[in-house]
């Protein structure tokens, strides 16, 4: 790995790093939703300093260069991400929609009192 990528590559891993703590102060991001973009800071830091990491990884996995290894481990975080994204989004568009008929429900009570209320006046 080049000294220019290495430097590149921890200058992005500190980066992201401050960005996702930027916005964890801003209260535009939680903290348990954060830390996938924390370890995904950390692993980039420590690949972009420690680069034999991967290249003894790749000898261990069968894999002949050490940047397919590297692609295919971010391809399965990114698919790791959307795949837990994906159940949060259905947990909440079924909370919503649990939501949205308790409230019809609520309306409707209301819309009977009131017109019972102005049967008896």
């Amino acid at each position: 790995m080049s000294v220019i990528l290495r430097v590149l590559l921890i200058i992005a891993g500190i980066v992201s790093y401050l960005y996702v703590i930027r916005k964890i102060r801003k209260s535009q991001m939680k903290i348990e939703s954060a830390m996938y973009w924390v370890f995904l800071a950390g692993i980039i830091l420590i690949i972009s300093i420690f680069p034999q990491i991967i290249m003894w990884m790749a000898d261990i996995v069968g894999v002949e260069s050490p940047v397919n290894l590297l692609y295919l481990l971010m391809i399965f975080l990114v698919l790791w991400k959307l795949f837990s994204l994906t159940v949060r989004n259905s947990q909440l568009e079924n909370k919503v929609n649990l939501l949205a008929e308790e409230l019809a429900i609520w309306q409707k009570k209301v819309e009977e009192k009131q017109s019972e209320e102005q049967d008896t006046k």
